[in-house]
């Protein structure tokens, strides 16, 4: 299926926004320790923000983001290259950012790039200047189980039957939101999933993905010590009905982090970034503007293991 075809419902300047944003945001090539990455580096301003995407793995995936910060940040919005451990991931991108020069940024993670920010910011701490977690949650041994039967099952499951999986998931987390709430980027954003899907690479990034959370699960648990010493300003957002997120998991996390400011929104499920897109635009934006959060803090150290 070609791309006229998969965004034939889409509105025209719909279409156009991402074509004009493919068009000019390139993406850069990067072998760290034999894995390459790719990476969009683009935008102007002292400050650098540092966006990991979510479950696409591709930095591309954060374009709203990117379209709208570019102009007062730097960004550096990295696709993970298919590592099997966090320490994999968290290395390559403090390569990245190296590479491009930048000795801090402020370090923006979206659900499973949230996972991957708050393991960055204890290995990398120096290199970190704040950090915003939006639906995300901690890893803990009660996900080690379905972890389990996910790796087997991506093993054995065909094409054929991943793609529609995929789309369930993707329908229940985010797109059924969309689709109540008539909002009207429903069908772009329905027609860039199925894009993603109709990939040969999402499976991979899917396999790879569930691996890197299985060795997680079998770590230490993240705790609210792990950041002493750190001085770096936080940030979460969540929703008070994220299907992907428990009640529990989110209570988890601000009390992982109760020095951090929270926003929850209500009504708006995994999907507020869209939903309540210039709202939550300018929380960040006010957050980001804080002396507090522009003020380069102590890196401290990191007590969390080798993953």
């Amino acid at each position: 299926m070609g791309f006229d075809e998969i965004y034939a419902r889409v509105p025209a300047e719909q279409i156009e926004r991402l074509k004009e944003f493919r068009s000019t945001h390139n993406y850069k090539r990067l072998f760290v320790d034999g894995a390459e990455w790719e990476y969009i580096s683009c935008g102007r301003g002292e400050q650098t923000l540092l966006l990991l995407p979510g479950g696409l793995s591709v930095g591309e995936s954060t374009f709203p983001l990117i379209t709208d910060f570019e102009k007062e940040y730097r960004i550096i919005a990295p696709s993970y290259a298919l590592s099997l451990t966090m320490t994999g991931l968290c290395d390559g991108i403090a390569h990245i950012l190296e590479t491009e020069n930048v000795n801090q940024a402020h370090v923006l993670g979206g659900s499973y790039g949230g996972l991957v920010a708050q393991y960055f910011v204890r290995k990398y701490p120096d290199k970190a200047r704040s950090l915003i977690l939006s639906h995300t949650f901690l890893m803990t041994p009660k996900f080690e189980k379905p972890l389990q039967i996910a790796d087997k099952l991506f093993l054995v499951a065909p094409r054929s039957l991943f793609a529609p999986l995929l789309k369930l998931r993707f329908n229940k987390i985010l797109l059924s939101t969309l689709r109540a709430a008539k909002h009207p980027e429903f069908e772009f954003w329905r027609a860039y999933l199925n894009e993603a899907i109709a990939s040969n690479r999402l499976k991979e990034v899917a396999v790879h993905q569930n691996k890197c959370l299985l060795d997680l699960a079998r770590q230490p648990q993240l705790t609210p010590e792990d950041l002493t010493g750190w001085r770096g300003k936080i940030l979460i957002i969540d929703s008070d009905d994220d299907p992907a997120i428990s009640a529990k998991d989110r209570e988890l996390l601000r009390n992982t982090y109760r020095q951090a400011r929270a926003h929850t929104f209500r009504g708006a499920g995994h999907a507020s970034l869209i939903l309540k897109r210039e709202e939550a635009f300018s929380i960040i934006r006010c957050f980001l503007d804080e002396p507090a959060a522009r003020r380069q803090p102590a890196a401290g150290n990191s007590n969390v293991g080798s993953q």
